[in-house]
């Protein structure tokens, strides 16, 4: 028996596997298995991956319970992430040049990963030999021929059709370290111009009458669409990047859809023409954190079903997730007793709502603001499913990954064998939890340190600096609001009045790159318009000790104090609640919003 939240990689995953442990997330992102470019954006862990997983023919077999040829679409994969198809020396090429390379390493690159998806279902194609030959010789042959491609030596046959297939991701990769023996030798002679001499390929030209055709082949869905997988596409060049803009602003989508993920990091949302390719003209789009932090969305129930079914499949048994996750009943009975004496406090006989308000809004902070007065050592617990659910913000691995390290923790500790377990003690769920959202932020933050580190010649403090200080800015103001006598204390994000600048917009942009902000608008305070939004990490609550659940207000402020929080974090905690101390707290934190 195995860990039942241990987090796999989805190319890992058997199709039977992700039969059993996938829950449907498509009624919250109907766009991406619908005929359409779609770009799906979510950081690291949101469940990207596993999407397109679930997506692959052999997975939607089983849940159709029907073969290759009755499925609505077909999927293609191609991870961009493990590749190696960037080349710094190309930049030293002429613009037209170094895009016709770029689109010839990207197009043989995503070609050969189709065609290694398609040798998974090679039971399903063992009666087409001459069909595949037929669309080897006459089609796949031709197009590599008029790419300049000398073909005399791929003039062969064979009596499988599975061979014939090998040969085509043989052919293609050969074209594509064409190009890429090229590359090197540009590197290695800098001053000489160097001549090529070998085959180029592009989508319009070679992959997509190529898919065209391929989509015909008996095995494949009639008049159905073929969805191209596009995984983890911010490791693409900017210019790799402008030629897959291209391709979505081809608008092909009703044979071939393109779908793309990324973990917000998308360099550019324009062609090769630097023209901009369009929503929805030319493409969905879809926020994963943007949708999973709003609310009334049906995040908590994907989690309980998700923890019910691993808890089915690998301990044989039917345990409901706020049992096997139990909260502290300790705590839980105190602060049931703080919300009893605030329904009193605040009863108001012309507004029946405002005792049960008061307690909703103030209990958990007059039970925090009574453990900082009371004896060392004393501390608000984070167990409990439903704190657990709250505090991985939306982000599945925020999860996963901690009820991973809880139920290891409990087996090791405890010497206890894995089938006997029937729940995690809170005082585990309670300890990892916290190690957890410290190493969110500490350890994590190692790999910002080694990507933004490096500071230029006229700055006082890197963009990882910055960041860290951006981060530490809003947990201390949020935490000090937590533990005031504020008309509203739980507050998890910033509205801000005006447009950031370009310095803290790129600093912005790497909280949401790397899952520390999640990013929305919401409508501003003269109801003229939207302002944007942004909205802490609850992954962070235990590390700022605040609250990761009950109401939520917000705080407007300028961007020009937010700005200080990136030099100087305790200036802008001042600066922050100066605005509050003058008075200004209904206006600034007493609404709800929009989408919190």
């Amino acid at each position: 028996m195995k860990n039942p939240f241990e987090v796999n990689t989805p190319e890992g995953i058997s199709a039977k596997e992700v039969h059993e442990l996938f829950v449907d997330v498509f009624t919250d992102f109907y766009q991406v298995p619908e005929i359409g470019h779609t770009f799906l954006n979510g950081p690291r862990g949101s469940g990207k991956s596993m999407m397109f997983r679930y997506m692959m023919p052999d997975c939607q077999k089983i849940d159709r319970n029907c073969g290759l040829n009755e499925l609505n679409y077909f999927s293609l994969y191609a991870p961009i992430k493990l590749t190696d198809i960037n080349y710094p020396e190309l930049d030293r090429l002429k613009d037209s040049s170094n895009t016709f390379f770029n689109e010839h390493l990207l197009t043989t690159y995503v070609a050969s990963k189709c065609f290694k998806s398609i040798l998974q279902y090679k039971d399903d194609f063992d009666k087409c030999l001459a069909e595949i030959k037929d669309f080897y010789c006459n089609t796949f042959l031709w197009y590599v021929d008029i790419s300049g491609q000398d073909i005399e030596n791929y003039k062969v046959e064979f009596d499988n059709p599975v061979s014939y297939f090998e040969r085509v991701i043989k052919i293609l990769d050969e074209i594509f370290l064409k190009c890429k023996t090229y590359c090197k030798k540009v590197a290695l002679s800098p001053s000489l111009p160097l001549e090529y001499n070998g085959p180029l390929c592009n989508y319009l030209d070679f992959l997509y009458p190529i898919l065209l055709e391929l989509k015909k082949l008996s095995f494949f869905p009639e008049d159905k669409p073929i969805f191209l997988l596009v995984d983890d596409a911010g490791y693409l060049n900017e210019t790799q990047t402008k030629i897959l803009n291209t391709w979505v602003s081809y608008r092909t989508s009703k044979d071939i859809s393109i779908k793309i993920s990324t973990q917000l990091d998308y360099k550019t949302l324009k062609t090769v023409t630097n023209k901009t390719i369009d929503s929805p003209h030319d493409y969905s789009q879809v926020n994963i954190a943007t949708v999973y932090t709003t609310p009334n969305n049906n995040y908590y129930k994907r989690i309980e079903r998700i923890v019910s079914k691993r808890i089915e499949k690998y301990l044989e048994k039917k345990i409901a997730p706020t049992d096997f996750f139990p909260f502290d009943a300790d705590q839980e009975k105190e602060i049931e007793e703080i919300k009893a004496k605030l329904k009193i406090e605040f009863s108001n006989p012309n507004k029946s709502y405002a005792g049960g308000d008061a307690a909703r809004r103030y209990a958990t902070s007059e039970y925090v603001k009574r453990l900082k007065g009371s004896r060392a050592g004393s501390h608000y617990n984070y167990a409990g499913f439903d704190n657990l659910v709250d505090v991985s913000s939306g982000i599945i691995r925020h999860f996963l990954e901690p009820a991973t390290r809880m139920f290891s923790n409990h087996i090791s500790r405890n010497e206890i064998q894995i089938p006997d377990i029937d729940h995690i003690p809170v005082m585990v769920q309670d300890s990892i939890i916290k190690e957890y959202s410290s190493s969110f932020l500490e350890n994590e933050f190692q790999k910002v340190i080694e990507e933004h580190g490096h500071k230029n010649e006229n700055e006082r403090l890197s963009k990882a600096d910055k960041l860290y200080n951006l981060i530490i800015g809003l947990g201390q103001m949020f935490h000090r609001i937590f533990v005031s006598d504020r008309a509203e204390r739980i507050v998890f994000s910033v509205a801000l009045n005006d447009m950031p600048d370009n310095e803290l917009k790129e600093i912005i942009d790497l909280a949401e790159h790397y899952g520390y902000l999640h990013k929305s608008s919401i409508g501003n305070k003269q109801g003229t318009g939207r302002c944007r939004l942004y909205i802490l990490s609850r992954t962070l609550s235990p590390y700022f000790k605040l609250d990761p659940a009950g109401f939520k207000g917000y705080k407007f402020m300028n961007s020009s104090v937010l700005k200080i929080s990136l030099t100087d974090p305790l200036k802008f905690e001042r600066e922050a609640n100066k605005t509050l101390s003058n008075g200004d707290e209904d206006q600034q934190l007493s609404l709800l919003t929009e989408l919190e």
